[in-house]
């Protein structure tokens, strides 16, 4: 990967990081992550063949998405009944598509004034600084990295303005390693299907029991 531009992350006393103004409708995005969920439900619906086959690009959309809805379990469970290379492929195409989608959101998202503290805190005026030194490397650690969240680093490329094309390179390069490991888990662990749909679903049940737990803390606060 050649050497990325330096990124600008200053933040002056009276002014504040904003993200580039987004390229297309508001819709465009939205439009283009339904209709690809669309297909796969008719592609289903007119082969009969296995739901794990047509699931995969809309779940895998769904997980990374701002969302943050637990889907690490389903491309194992994928290969149990589809190819490795495929779910790997699908799965990679499916992230760069819904990234597209957070992207846009963002970038229309953080332009509002209600985001000005978070643009002008001193908080993420160091995060953008450590994210200026290395954004590429950062972006594909973080994209293939298990434990390290992804989330934060959303926000941090569109602060930083940082190209949509670079961004998606990263996500391509970290998001595939990152599934390679996930189908490769698959076939070392040639369980039923149905139990990565146990556990997906136990990760869910807790993701939601903590996220409506912090929800009644802060109303309660």
């Amino acid at each position: 990967m050649d050497r990325d531009p330096p990124v600008d992350t200053a933040v002056l006393p009276d002014a504040a990081p904003e993200p580039i103004a987004p390229a297309v409708p508001p819709w465009f995005w939205s439009a283009v992550v339904l209709g690809l969920s669309a297909i796969c439900g008719i592609g289903w619906l007119v082969s009969g063949q296995h739901p794990l086959q047509w699931a995969l690009v809309p779940f895998t959309m769904l997980g990374n998405s701002l969302a943050m809805v637990p889907y690490d379990w389903y491309l194992p469970a994928y290969v149990q009944v589809h190819g490795a290379a495929a779910g790997v492929i699908l799965a990679t195409f499916a992230n760069v598509v819904i990234e597209c989608w957070n992207m846009d959101v963002l970038a229309r998202m953080l332009r509002r004034e209600g985001t000005l503290g978070f643009r002008k805190h001193r908080l993420t005026a160091r995060l953008l600084h450590w994210y200026g030194k290395a954004p590429w490397w950062t972006l594909t650690i973080t994209g293939c990295a298990p434990i390290i969240p992804f989330y934060p680093c959303r926000f941090l490329a569109t602060l930083a303005r940082y190209p949509l094309w670079r961004y998606q390179s990263a996500v391509l390069v970290g998001r595939s390693i990152r599934y390679v490991g996930l189908a490769g888990l698959g076939l070392v662990l040639p369980i039923p299907p149905v139990t990565y749909f146990i556990l997906g679903a136990i990760a869910l049940t807790y993701f939601l029991t903590k996220y409506l737990g912090h929800r009644r803390t802060v109303s309660s606060a």
